[in-house]
């Protein structure tokens, strides 16, 4: 009995990667082979032929699905495919998604019931992961995945001779190791300055339009006495590209010199051989699990640490199993492996997840295991940098890409405050700095028949899209030519953080729209949008029923909408 597995997977930012990438290992358990790809990396045409496949897949924006799987997906939903055209294929189906928004978990679910449709056959109910769960995507992860193997062994069971191996051999990905290299002589070691990624087609997304970026302007727009430093930033684009209101920005942030040398100070107080300018190689053990074409050259440690490994990123389970693995010190592997296993779950959470503990202020806290770590370990328990998308705030008529941004910073019962990864680049970023990003559609569809009048609610930095919107009419506006459009705006008081304000009055005062502002700290009593929206519902009757105009939301994912 064949016993290939084929893993496949759909993902925006690299969760849902990260997570095909531990079921292909567990596979390695019960004997069976196979690879772990992108759908569309994965010759659709072949499916039919397939006996056993995990699909693992998130959802993006309002119900969308990843850029690395909508060509396979175009594919599934051609209509002359038969309906028993996936009669021999076995399934299993994990999906990636935030309920905070309505379309939670879509992509799953309609990949779930188009498979069912050509006749696959599911082995189990679909798993549905959210973002907003205390414990995090684990705490359906973990069930689903014991519940997976017992599935399939029942279907593929193990010869009465062979049992199941404790662990995966191939609990890493490559094999990695220093290398001596002179880097003044040979041009295959990147200089450390290089952006890893900047020719990278599969890192770029070369779907998607790449823009390369100088900074031209960051500056705080929130006053200096307001708790949230939100930025105006603003680029000069090096090669011309157009977009739409309402279209994305994304951005691959780098760790701060702080954070690489906080890192490389701890790997020196254990004597670790584990240096800035050391030199590694990467190199795949077999076609399963190719390395990334990024990867491939030699590198150094400083470029992997500021460019490659997120050092603010809480650690997932795997990570402390991975820690416990050469730890000799017995009470911190007992912890460890507490902390990684399905009971362990409830105290990983209030030791990492509740205070946003980074995997950097975990090797601190386990001095053995961290002095017993390796290469091969250090490129597992760190997760790469994941891209942050960023809606566009201006038109390509402005000439310019700009974005609002509000940094994060905050306290958990940690004495150093967390900070967004992102933010906090993008803050510190001088003028004149060169970055790389790329393009892509936002789920703001801005109707094309100009004379339909928008209601816009914008809270906070949900004004960027909006701003977009604005500018552009503004460019085209002629006076008495276009309906007046609606923009609710709140934020906590009119002279903190009233984001825009001038451009917005001059909007309004040409007519180009009617700006309804809630300051929810400016009285005693709060006000936000929802309350201005309920004051305001015979104006909204005339320009959304009326005149048959359009809703839209911006903002945050979590009570604001639902409110609103």
């Amino acid at each position: 009995m064949s016993r290939k597995l084929l893993i496949l997977y759909g993902s925006e930012t690299g969760t849902a990667q990260d997570f095909a990438e531990q079921v292909w290992r567990e596979s390695k358990r019960f004997y069976f082979t196979g690879p772990v790809l992108p759908m569309d990396s994965y010759d659709v045409r072949n499916l039919v032929d397939e006996e056993l496949v995990v699909f693992i897949c998130s959802t993006t924006g309002q119900g969308e699905e990843p850029e690395n799987m909508r060509t396979f997906w175009k594919f599934l939903l051609r209509k002359k495919l038969p309906s028993d055209s996936l009669h021999n294929v076995k399934f299993a189906l994990l999906g990636f998604g935030d309920s905070g928004y309505v379309k939670y978990n879509f992509v799953a679910k309609k990949l779930h019931k188009r498979l069912l449709q050509l006749g696959g056959i599911a082995l189990m109910e679909v798993g549905l992961c959210d973002d907003q769960h205390d414990l995090g995507p684990s705490a359906t992860y973990l069930p689903w995945l014991e519940q997976l193997w017992e599935k399939i062994l029942t279907i593929y069971p193990l010869p009465s001779e062979q049992k199941p191996l404790e662990e995966s051999p191939r609990e890493m990905r490559w094999l990695v190791e220093a290398i001596d290299e002179d880097k003044e002589n040979n041009s295959s070691v990147r200089r450390e300055t290089e952006n890893i990624y900047a020719t990278s087609q599969s890192l770029l997304n070369t779907k998607n339009p790449t823009v390369r970026l100088v900074l031209e302007e960051n500056r705080r727009i929130t006053h200096e006495q307001h708790f949230q430093d939100v930025r105006f930033i603003s680029f000069k684009m090096n090669n011309p590209i157009a977009w739409q209101p309402g279209d994305v920005l994304v951005l691959r942030p780098c760790n701060g010199d702080d954070s690489v040398r906080e890192l490389f100070s701890l790997f020196q107080q254990h004597n670790l051989p584990l240096h800035p300018e050391t030199i590694v190689e990467i190199r795949e053990i077999d076609s399963e699990m190719p390395v990334p074409d990024f990867l491939k050259a030699p590198i150094s440690l400083r470029s992997l640490a500021t460019q490659y490994w997120d050092l603010n990123a809480i650690p997932r389970p795997r990570a402390f199993a991975l820690l416990a693995k050469n730890c000799l010190n017995e009470l911190e592997r007992e912890k460890l492996q507490e902390f990684s296993s399905p009971a362990g779950q409830e105290d990983l959470y209030s030791y990492a997840n509740r205070p946003r503990r980074t995997i950097v202020e975990v090797l601190q806290d386990f001095p053995h295991a961290t002095s017993r770590i390796t290469l091969e370990i250090l490129m597992e328990v760190f997760q790469p940098i994941k891209p942050r998308s960023f809606s566009i705030a201006s038109c390509p008529e402005v000439g310019r890409l700009q974005l609002l941004v509000a940094v994060v910073e905050y306290r958990s019962i940690l004495s150093t405050p967390r900070k967004g990864l992102c933010s906090t680049w993008l803050k510190n970023l001088p003028v004149g700095s060169k970055i790389v990003g790329w393009l892509k559609k936002g789920t703001l569809k801005i109707p094309p028949d100009a004379s339909k009048p928008l209601v816009m609610v914008g809270p906070g930095t949900g004004l960027a899209p909006f701003r977009s919107v604005l500018l552009q009419k503004e460019a085209k506006f002629v006076d008495d030519a276009a309906p007046k459009s609606v923009l609710f705006f709140g934020c906590r008081n009119r002279q903190g953080d009233f984001h825009c304000e001038e451009e917005l009055k001059r909007m309004e005062g040409i007519g180009l729209l009617k700006v309804i502002t809630a300051f929810s700290r400016d009285q005693e009593e709060k006000i936000y949008v929802q309350h201005r929206i309920r004051e305001n519902g015979e104006l909204l009757r005339s320009l959304l029923i009326n005149q048959d105009g359009v809703f839209f939301v911006a903002g945050s994912s979590k009570n604001m909408p639902q409110s609103v």
